[in-house]
């Protein structure tokens, strides 16, 4: 249960979007559903639409594209850089295409297809984030232009009295509110600060426009042609009413247009499909349009708007092939073949086709192959964005559906077209399988299966107790036991469409069951496709041979927590090396570099460590990569991240004389005077003294407000500590204040230690005066040096990248990791060498889900 808990806590807005996405989804199969009567009069009706009209409507489709394009082109232009329009067409058009799938907001923008600028282009990723980031930043401004207005009119044309003052004031409070945030961005004020802390990107943005660092006439340009995108959607849905004959009337063009906008907005996953649609056509009958060419002008404005745009996204894709086409197009596929079961559902079998099938086949055999397509197509909007994160048992979902999609073409009308379809969507899934290899977590699934039937066993139970209860008037006829049962399972899984209410209870009651169904059927499907969290386990033997490992090989600081209690191991196919490791979120992450004879023997086990990795369903990531190691992993094809500064002391050199050392010297001569002492105790350690130490270790940790950490670090484990040396500030009285702990060191003479605690009472300077006098013990001992540790997201002064600006920008400026500044401010009054450290990665879209992966590692 915690399992499932962290995960919906870590992806709550990837799960909100997505399910948004499928309800507005669901809303608009039911519209279409309900009045499926006069859906069989569009297809007639869009046979009639004006050529001319709609050939304008495609010309203003190249314009779109083009003008898309263009904003790319001022975009990278506003940062002193060019590319062409051509590259910048086509950059939009697979964006657009990918986003469908994936609930990613601006990290579709900032992610995907810039290795092909870099390449085509000569611009740099930082270029290529910063660019797109001003795409994004324009495109939201424009939706805010074009929206309002729209709103502010509607208000005015409002024939209800009664809300009309309140669309006046809520109209009026949204100008306010944007000048509001206008002001507050360019003045560094609330909503900037706000922007630093949820959205940096956005805040960088802000910070150049203002400071004047790229050319700001591109940048209005950029939000200029926006704003020309927007009228041309305006455009496309008058001429869409005009090509039918409706009496166009540019008013409900704006009003239309502007709904468009916030569903889109609501709901980024799969693009508002089905919502729109029924949301438009409604719309569109509150003009005076009749329902049938309501819903044909939708029609076919989505056509222009959407489903156009996906076919010529998917024609770049095919043209330019690269590594993420192989990974996109099952998926594309099967979405495509997703909304060709919806549609063809939802519209009347051939009547010839029909009566042919009547001879071999019962009705109820017919109707029954109806409804799984319907169900199916569904399904396969939601699997086809689990198969672009490359889930296995997307994949095998994907290929049933897909199987069944093709025999059920045939039983319900003969419908070879879409058999066809389903046939080829099967051979590029069965092609392309190697590209599937991310398992789901079974066990989870095993764990959850009686709930998950129960809350299925309850919403059916519910809905067959509710038919069978329910009064006569509601339905205008009662029914049996059996009739129950088989309308709550239809309506379980909204299939059952000819059911008509005859009272608001009654609808409310359908409306319940379709809700709790879909429901039920999400819970499922999310058991199903949830990533496998692998947890190996590690016998003792295996410990015991990756500390042999580490004594003959050891060279690294961090050595010793390689064979710390939380670790999973793998070893080489030798013997002699071995990669320590943790699992979350389909991640396998190992810390550091493996450990193993020399480099070469490293350059033969990471990719040995990433096949198995990928054997078993896991991604593979390489967590604080020391810069000595860098050269190896960027020669196996690896992406590198720095994620922050190592520090070490040179004990050779360490001294407190100068004048830079006055402050120091001041603060421990204070704590002295204080009657505080430095005291060392070899071990074994007493059980009353680490009694003490547990005392001061619960304090900081209340104090900090948080718990322990593991990983790359160790906790407070009494048995480990009572084979350590101990260093400790006590007071007169002989408490102790402040201890830290030196654990053992691979990296020939060199120390390290693990906790540094102290109580909340200590004196400022303490820990000066614990580590000056830790590193004067040190040096007596022998050693050379002294490990001080990694200082997270510090010591990038001069980003290459949009992530590094991220990093420098969230490390700078956002409280809540203002502790790691103080930490550097400390580390810094030994005046240690500093290392850069990184983060080794194979695809950029790994930057999406691996902050989550590492939370969950660090977590004991």
């Amino acid at each position: 249960m915690s399992d499932t808990r962290h995960f919906l806590k870590s992806n709550q807005k990837t799960l909100l979007q997505t399910a948004l996405g499928l309800f507005f989804l669901g809303l608009g199969i039911y519209f279409l559903r309900h009045e499926q009567t006069e859906v069989r009069q569009v297809v007639a009706v869009l046979g009639h639409a004006d050529v001319r009209w709609v050939l304008s409507g495609v010309l203003l489709l190249t314009l779109f594209v083009a003008v898309q394009g263009l904003m790319y082109v001022y975009s990278f232009r506003a940062i002193g850089q060019r590319i062409g329009l051509g590259t910048a067409s086509a950059l939009y058009l697979k964006r657009n295409l990918i986003s469908v799938f994936l609930p990613a907001g601006l990290l579709t923008n900032l992610f995907f297809f810039n290795e092909e600028l870099e390449r085509n282009e000569g611009v740099t990723q930082t270029q290529a984030y910063f660019a797109s980031s001003i795409f994004s930043v324009c495109s939201i401004l424009s939706s805010i232009i074009a929206g309002l207005p729209a709103l502010f009119w509607l208000a005015l044309k409002s024939h209800l009295s009664g809300e009309m003052a309140v669309g006046i004031l809520l109209t009026v409070a949204s100008f306010a509110g944007l000048f509001f945030g206008v002001k507050s961005l360019m003045k560094k004020r609330v909503v900037y600060r706000f922007l630093q802390k949820h959205a940096p990107p956005f805040a960088q943005v802000i910070d150049q426009l203002v400071s004047h660092a790229f050319q700001a006439r591109a940048f209005w340009t950029v939000a200029a042609l926006s704003c020309v995108i927007e009228i041309i959607g305006i455009l496309h849905l008058y001429i869409s009413m005009a090509a039918l004959g409706n009496g166009a009337a540019l008013s409900a063009a704006v009003i239309g247009y502007a709904i468009v906008l916030v569903l889109l907005m609501s709901s980024p996953f799969l693009r508002g499909v089905g919502v729109i649609e029924a949301a438009l056509t409604y719309a569109l009958t509150q003009f005076g349009f009749p329902t049938v060419q309501a819903v044909s002008v939708a029609m076919l404005f989505r056509f222009f708007e959407f489903w156009s745009l996906l076919v010529l996204g998917a024609v770049v894709f095919i043209v330019q092939r690269g590594r993420l086409f192989v990974r996109v197009f099952p998926a594309l596929l099967l979405f495509g073949l997703g909304l060709v079961n919806i549609l063809s559902a939802i519209t009347p079998a051939a009547p010839e086709r029909l009566r042919l099938l009547k001879e071999y086949l019962p009705i109820e055999a017919v109707h029954a192959s109806t409804y799984f397509v319907l169900f199916s197509g569904v399904l396969m909007l939601g699997v086809g964005a689990y198969l672009v994160r490359g889930l296995r048992n997307a994949w095998w979902m994907a290929v049933v559906l897909s199987a069944l999609s093709l025999l059920t073409h045939l039983t319900k009308g003969i419908d070879y077209e879409e058999a066809t379809l389903a046939l080829v969507v099967l051979a590029s899934l069965l092609y392309e399988r190697k590209q599937y290899f991310i398992k789901s977590d079974l066990q989870l699934a095993k764990r959850s299966l009686f709930p998950g039937l129960v809350a299925v066993g309850g919403v059916l139970l519910f809905g067959t107790l509710g038919f069978f209860f329910l009064d006569e008037k509601h339905f205008g006829s009662g029914f049996n036991g059996w009739q129950s049962f088989q309308d709550a399972v239809s309506t379980f899984f909204l299939i059952n469409m000819d059911l008509t209410p005859a009272t608001t209870f009654g609808k409310e009651f359908l409306y319940a069951m379709n809700i709790l169904g879909g429901a039920a059927m999400s819970y499922l499907g999310f058991l199903l496709l949830r990533p496998l969290v692998l947890r190996p386990p590690t016998v003792d033997d295996d410990r015991l041979r990756a500390k042999a490992l580490v004594e003959k090989y050891g060279r690294s600081p961090l050595d010793y927590f390689k064979t710390y209690f939380d670790k999973n191991f793998w070893f080489s196919e030798d013997g002699e090396g071995f990669v320590a490791f943790k699992t979350s979120h389909s991640y396998a992450i190992a810390l550091e570099a493996p450990v193993c004879r020399d480099e070469a023997a490293m350059v033969g086990i990471i990719p040995a460590f990433e096949r198995w990795s990928r054997q078993n369903g896991l991604r593979p990531a390489w967590y604080r990569i020391a810069e000595s190691s860098k050269t190896v992993f960027e020669k196996l094809g690896k992406k590198l991240l720095p994620i922050g500064e190592d520090a070490t002391v040179n004990l050779d050199t360490f001294s407190m004389q100068g004048s830079e050392k006055k402050a120091l010297r001041n603060a421990l001569n204070k704590v002295a005077k204080d009657g505080l002492s430095f005291h060392a105790y070899d071990p074994p350690q007493r059980e009353g003294f680490l009694q003490q130490l547990k005392a001061v270790s619960d304090e900081w940790l209340r104090g900090m407000g948080r718990g322990e950490l593991v990983f790359s670090q160790g906790l407070f484990e009494e048995k480990e500590l009572k084979t350590q040396p101990i260093f400790t500030l006590e007071n007169l009285e002989g408490r102790i204040v402040g201890f830290v702990n030196i654990i053992p060191c691979y990296a020939p003479g060199e120390a390290n230690f693990d906790l540094m605690r102290k109580t909340n009472d200590a004196p400022n300077g303490a820990m000066d005066f614990l580590f000056v006098n830790m590193f004067e013990t040190l040096k007596k001992k022998g050693f050379r040096r002294c490990n001080l540790g990694m200082v997270p997201m510090s010591g990038i002064d001069d980003p290459d990248n949009i992530q590094e600006r991220i990093i420098k920008l969230a490390y700078e400026r956002m409280g809540q990791f203002s502790h790691y500044k103080s930490l550097r401010f400390f580390k810094e009054k030994f005046v240690p060498q500093w290392q850069m450290m990184y983060m080794a990665y194979s695809a950029p879209f790994d930057l999406a889900y691996l902050p989550g992966a590492l939370e969950r590692v660090m977590e004991p």
